[in-house]
């Protein structure tokens, strides 16, 4: 793949975990990313969030802040000291977000201009 050498083609596809307490990857995490790595084998990390607009669901990874780059640190390690490749999926949910997600309340961004109705989603 690329520049990385996969050993077999089983991989670890992302999946939303709602573990990351206020947005950052908990210790435990070390231990579910590493008992799926293999030598040569290829991980996908959950969906992590790339700002404070970002998040749709709760208790979601995210990756704009140092204290969670910092969180994510020994996951990846423990993932390369099993040999594994791990890639983190960044994250934006756009207008699939919802209002009580949002900072200050504000109505989530959109890349168009079609705008969002609050109470669709079944969380306003």
């Amino acid at each position: 793949m690329g520049n990385f050498n996969l050993s077999h083609r089983v991989v670890l596809a992302p999946l939303t975990r709602n573990r990351s307490y206020n947005n950052i990857p908990q210790p435990q995490a070390i231990l579910y990313y590493s008992q799926r790595s293999t030598d040569g084998g290829f991980l996908i990390a959950e969906a992590t969030g790339v700002s404070t607009t970002a998040q749709g669901y709760p208790d979601t990874p995210g990756i704009w802040t140092k204290e969670q780059v910092e969180a994510w640190k020994p996951i990846v390690d423990a993932v390369h000291d099993k040999g594994g490749i791990f890639f983190c999926q960044l994250w934006h949910v756009g207008r699939a977000s919802s209002y009580a997600f949002q900072p200050n309340g504000q109505a989530p961004i959109s890349c168009t201009d079609k705008g969002v109705t609050p109470g669709l989603d079944g969380m306003d």
